[in-house]
């Protein structure tokens, strides 16, 4: 019997900010009627990751209100850790505003009770060393910083793969390859992203990976035509894999060093030959190229800094629609481009978080970059995958920042995300995993403004996200310790952190591949 097509309807396409439709590609458990045979849709959860400089935001203006947290769980005896569902509060504003505090904010049509739901809003994580200037910590790599003194100096040496990284060549997030045109899109400049030199057999140097400056650039890297499959093409790897092997095998006179530096080409080549054979899927050829963002490199108005941001998230949706790619990351430059300043950001705003003209720049700028950016990203993937979920639904996006509420400091991280990385985590929820009880938790930044808490590594949360990605702690789990990322604390014992998590053996390293209380779905 011939199976009966369902017509497509307006919810099976995706309408771009810049104005054009782009059709998303066919889906058998969109277009077969169940009735005939129930085609499986796999969810394969994908990543975004949205990275801005510093931090600096009073908490009271950052967060949902404490009172919303309704729900307790002990973490430890000594511990409580506490979540609630995230509720829009009645704040003035001109135009009228939806927001869950005053600076995770937006209009109504952006922050609408639909998305709400499916963000969360997370409290409570710390680097368990003060890192000051950074830009390696959002993804996991704690020793790409400044190495302004003491143990941030001193852990440069020791610098780790990226969990994007990570990902991107394991087995258990890319189990199929055959469409996928680059494994993880790094965007903007920001030396956010790092991997081996040899990724496939994770081995050899740990090496910056080079992002994108141009949205127009990556997006002819993932939708050129030229890169259809040609079964016509003899592999690169293949003509030169004879002289390979005679050099790599038979020359006594090649070193340890070379062989590796040998191994790292070759592998190179071979990646780059699966990319020019993978195909482009066919609804995905005719993707509109973007607009020409030549011009907004330099982001002289806030309206450039919005624009180029976005024409990087119409590639990655674009992307992850058509299968393309799952793991995109962007890293956007100083938060100045996002408010009308002129001056020095760093010195003259980011030092000064505690002062009134100062704060409201960081929380203009925050709130421009979670509804314009952040927002974006999740409107633009917010068209039906299959079975009534949204691309959205099976992925997650993550925005983290610098440092938390005081500048540099490592102290009560913020961040926010949205989706359910394929239903793996719960979502429209607060969770605050600070340890508010104990006063060797407590964190007084010099200003004296708020204080903070010490809560939970980074670390665990890096881990959750790399569980939510369907990597289990086996795989991640480097260097004889739990969760991912560097395991180090502070030997100065007049840093309040050392109070807290004392030492590496204590109880927030052991936990730190555990899911997070609130958050598994």
């Amino acid at each position: 019997m011939t199976r009966p097509i369902i017509p497509l309807t307006r919810r099976q396409f995706l309408r771009g900010a810049a104005g054009f439709t782009l059709a998303l590609p066919t889906l058998p458990s969109l277009l077969v009627s169940k009735a005939y045979g129930d085609p499986i849709f796999v969810r394969r959860p994908r990543l975004y990751w949205l990275t801005t400089n510093h931090g600096g935001a009073f908490e009271s203006a950052f967060y949902p209100r404490e009172s919303r947290l309704s729900n307790t769980q002990q973490l430890f005896a000594d511990h409580a850790v506490a979540s609630g569902p995230l509720l829009p509060e009645g704040l003035p504003a001109n135009p009228p505003k939806t927001a869950l505090s005053p600076i995770l904010q937006a209009s109504s049509s952006v922050l609408s009770a639909r998305r709400i739901a499916q963000l969360n809003v997370l409290r409570g994580f710390d680097y368990p060393i003060n890192i000051g200037h950074h830009t390696g910590g959002h993804l996991g790599n704690y020793a790409r910083n400044d190495g302004l003194a003491g143990l941030a100096r001193e852990i440069q040496s020791e610098p780790r793969p990226t969990v994007d990284q990570l990902l991107a060549w394991s087995p258990s997030f890319y189990g199929d390859l055959g469409a996928v045109r680059e494994r993880a899109l790094v965007m903007g400049t920001r030396t956010l992203s790092y991997g081996y030199s040899n990724p496939a057999s994770a081995s050899g140097q740990v090496q910056s990976i080079r992002g994108t400056a141009s949205s127009r650039e990556l997006f002819h890297r993932v939708f050129s035509p030229g890169g259809a499959a040609n079964s016509t093409r003899a592999p690169v790897v293949d003509r030169v894999l004879e002289s390979y092997r005679r050099l790599r095998h038979g020359n006594r006179r090649l070193s340890g060093a070379d062989r590796q530096r040998l191994d790292d080409h070759m592998d190179r080549m071979a990646e780059l030959q699966r990319k020019l054979n993978a195909a482009v899927p066919s609804a995905c050829r005719a993707t509109p190229t973007p607009t020409d963002d030549s011009t907004l490199h330099q982001q002289a108005t806030p309206a450039d800094a919005v624009r180029y941001a976005q024409l990087f998230n119409e590639v990655a949706a674009a992307a992850f629609i058509c299968g393309a790619t799952r793991i995109a990351v962007l890293g956007l430059a100083d938060e100045q481009r996002f408010v009308d300043f002129t001056g020095d950001w760093h010195t003259d705003v980011a030092h000064y978080w505690d002062q009134p003209h100062a704060q409201d720049l960081l929380a203009r700028s925050y709130q421009s970059v979670f509804e314009k950016v952040f927002l974006d990203m999740a409107a633009r993937l917010d068209g039906e995958e299959a079975d009534g979920l949204s691309y959205l639904d099976n992925s997650l996006l993550v925005w983290s920042q610098e440092s938390g509420m005081s500048t540099h400091d490592p102290v009560s991280l913020p961040v926010v995300t949205a989706g359910s990385a394929a239903g793996f985590f719960r979502t429209g929820l607060s969770i605050d995993y600070r340890r508010r009880e104990s006063a060797e938790s407590r964190y007084q930044p010099l200003s004296k403004v708020e204080p903070l808490y010490a809560g939970v590594l980074y670390n665990q949360f890096l881990a959750n996200v790399l569980r939510a990605m369907g990597m289990q702690p086996s795989e991640f789990e480097r260097w004889g310790h739990r969760g991912y990322g560097l395991v180090a604390v502070e030997p100065n014992p007049a840093v309040p952190l050392v109070k807290h998590y004392k030492d590496t053996s204590s109880r927030y390293f052991q936990i730190a591949s555990d899911l997070l209380p609130f958050l598994k779905a």
